[in-house]
């Protein structure tokens, strides 16, 4: 009975002194120089989220009973935009030098009031993130306040901090030896998580150096910006590279929002979603949205909403990308495996670090989840991209072996089909050579049947003529309708020898039996002989002959005889087809290395299809002649082969209704001179 009693005792003893016992936990105690020490189970904290309370207003009665105890040790107050106030009481029991230190680097504003037991305010610190790096009073990456008081005495501390990023942190008091051992630590395990990923990043550079695919290029952007998050996390580009400017760190949530872009056309480019499903591809366009959408909310001042966003953009970015892995895996693309991993430690990254700021695990000391996730990801990735490229590698090869078999069947059955080719083509040569040689005879026979023909042709002609101008028409006493049919006669007999005459020039042409007496003379000498000679043909549709030629001698080089026909040729049929009581033009001109003649009519103008066949042989026009002039049709095909051959040149200008003007284009020569030809 005595036993149980003792026993009841102590138990009501236990009770009535554990409340005692729990307010002198209160109370941080600094006696131990040996270790850091967690403080933040013996803080209190108070939310301001009108961001206006002043300390004057947080000492005060009222705002003293709105404290609340922080049940954790972590102090984590997650993704806000309030302030918070924290209370804590520090007691010196030895004499050694102790420092409070606020763990995170990234904290915007900080300010740490001290007061006696007094309630006398003893000293003010500002410091944060939002202020250049030395307002701090030990400039290393998070945050140390010297606490500087004698053994024995207790002061109380009031500590206002301020963050758009996640609010967590640890709280710790310890001498400057301790801390100088754990930021030791601290850097030498970040020193390997950024030595690694600037491996990555200079292995990748020189692939893409290398090779110039623009997936490198995605990807050593995505290294570097989840580099820049991580740094800036622990404050290591702030210390090193911006300090003087702090308003930089306002931006660092947009590396969230870069890390999607980039994670995203990686993706597109790594998967190749564009050509395997464009209901993939747009799926994935949604994060390139929100990314920019993330960069454009911390920009316009939105810094909560944005780290917010890039939460629940970064894990459904993850997860949408781990079933496009398996999809794609399952498919057979064998790199996939990698992506698949890489992109599942992401997650567990990314998981742990929110769990980490909603306060659901403890806050890592020396890593954060990210950067482990990050550090696996990119790693597994740049095995994705090196199986893809020895993938790829393989598949060439496996294509130019296929190519080259191809090929060898390929010139095996070209070189089958070329005897195959080559017989039928001697074949078909020997019929095309022994046809050529038909068509040659027959061409001699033709040539030599016209020459026989014409010349058969003449005699008979010439003795028609002969007697005709015997017959002394004129003085010969005939009927009307017998003077007409003589005449009828000899026209016909005139232009039957006119034809024979075009009809050996055309022979003598294509047979090239034309000797040209060619001689240095003035042009414009022919020109007014050959306008004398038709003048009375002229007369008899009354139509004027011109002759206008520039001052000075016009020298060309020519066979005077066929120059003649050619001018008599292009002055007859401007007679014929021009119109009663109308003009017809010879120009001559010269400049410095051509001289030009142009014979010019008021006629009904050549049609364009007209003018496309205009010199060639046996061709009839659309424009008629305006008397009914008969023609063969053979002699402007002479008069350009005439041309040719005194190595000029002569075209056509023309316009329906308006005329024509035929042009002949000869080498000006500056001297006379006879040349045999």
């Amino acid at each position: 009975m005595a036993s149980y009693l003792k026993y009841y005792l102590g138990i009501f003893l236990l009770i009535l002194l554990l409340p005692l016992d729990l307010e002198g936990q209160t109370t941080v105690l600094l006696d131990n120089t040996s270790e850091l020490k967690d403080i933040g189970l013996q803080t209190q904290y108070l939310e301001d989220a009108s961001l206006n309370l002043t300390i004057d207003d947080i000492i005060s009665d009222k705002m003293m009973s709105n404290f609340q105890t922080n049940t954790k040790e972590t102090i984590n107050f997650s993704s806000t935009a309030s302030a918070y106030w924290l209370k804590f009481d520090i007691k010196k029991e030895v004499s050694d030098n102790f420092y409070l230190n606020v763990g995170s680097a990234f904290i915007d504003v900080i300010s740490l009031y001290e007061y006696d037991s007094s309630g006398q305010l003893i000293s003010t610190r500002h410091t944060g993130d939002d202020l250049p790096f030395d307002t701090r009073e030990v400039e290393i990456g998070n945050y140390l306040f010297e606490l500087d008081f004698d053994p024995g005495t207790t002061r109380t501390f009031y500590l206002r901090v301020k963050c758009d990023q996640p609010l967590f942190f640890l709280l710790r008091v310890g001498t400057l030896s301790n801390f100088v051992a754990y930021t030791h630590d601290l850097d030498f395990v970040q020193g390997i998580y950024f030595g690694f990923m600037l491996l990555i990043f200079l292995y990748n550079l020189f692939l893409y150096i290398s090779i110039r695919e623009r997936i490198y290029l995605y990807y050593i952007a995505y290294v570097v910006i989840v580099t820049w998050f991580g740094a800036s996390v622990f404050g290591y580009f702030f210390e090193y590279f911006w300090s003087d400017y702090p308003i930089i760190n306002k931006f660092v949530v947009i590396s969230a929002g870069l890390t999607m872009i980039t994670a995203t056309l990686f993706t597109q480019q790594f998967l190749n979603t564009k050509e395997s499903g464009s209901r993939l591809h747009k799926i994935s366009m949604i994060f390139l949205i929100v990314g920019f959408l993330v960069c454009a909310l911390v920009i316009v001042g939105f810094k909560i909403e944005g780290l917010k966003l890039s939460q629940v953009g970064l894990l459904a970015m993850a997860a949408y990308f781990l079933v496009l892995g398996i999809r794609f895996k399952l498919k057979g693309f064998r790199p996939a495996i990698y992506y698949l991993l890489a992109w599942g430690a992401l997650i567990v990254g990314i998981c742990f670090t929110i769990f980490e700021s909603l306060d659901m695990i403890p806050v890592m000391k020396y890593l954060n989840p990210m950067q482990i996730g990050s550090a696996f990801e990119v790693l597994l990735l740049s095995f994705a991209l090196g199986d893809r490229i020895n993938m790829y590698k393989k598949q060439k090869e496996d294509a130019q072996l296929e190519a080259l078999i191809s090929a060898k069947e390929n010139e095996k059955l070209i070189q089958e089909q070329n005897i195959i080719l080559e017989r039928k083509v001697e074949e078909r040569t020997a019929v095309v050579a022994l046809r050529n040689k038909e068509l040659v005879d027959l061409n001699k026979e033709k040539d030599m049947l016209v020459s026989m023909v014409a010349h058969d042709l003449r005699t008979p002609l010439h003795q028609m003529k002969g007697s005709i101008w015997l017959l002394d028409i004129p003085n010969m006493k005939l009927t009307g309708d017998q003077e007409t049919y003589l005449n009828a006669i000899n026209s016909s007999v005139d232009r039957l020898t006119d034809m024979i005459g075009r009809i050996l020039d055309t022979q003598a042409l294509e047979t090239k039996k034309i000797k040209l007496v060619n001689e240095t003379l003035d042009i414009v000498e022919l020109v007014e002989y050959v306008a004398k000679c038709f003048d009375l043909i002229a007369k008899e549709k009354n139509i004027e002959i011109g002759v206008e030629a520039e001052m000075g001698m016009h020298l060309v080089e020519i066979d005077k005889n066929y120059m003649i026909q050619v001018l008599e040729n292009l002055l007859s049929n401007a007679i014929k087809f021009s119109n009663t009581e109308s003009k017809v033009v010879l120009r001559v001109h010269s400049d410095t290395h051509k001289t030009r003649v142009i014979v010019e009519d008021n006629g009904p103008g050549i049609s364009e299809d007209d003018q496309k066949k205009l010199f060639g042989k046996f061709q009839k026009l659309t424009a008629q002649p305006t008397a009914g002039e008969s023609s063969t049709g053979l002699g402007l095909s002479i008069v350009k082969k005439y041309v040719e051959a005194m190595k000029g040149t002569i075209h056509c200008e023309s316009t329906l209704g308006e005329g024509t003007q035929f042009i002949i284009t000869l080498d000006a020569k500056d001297k006379l001179q006879k040349v045999d030809g």
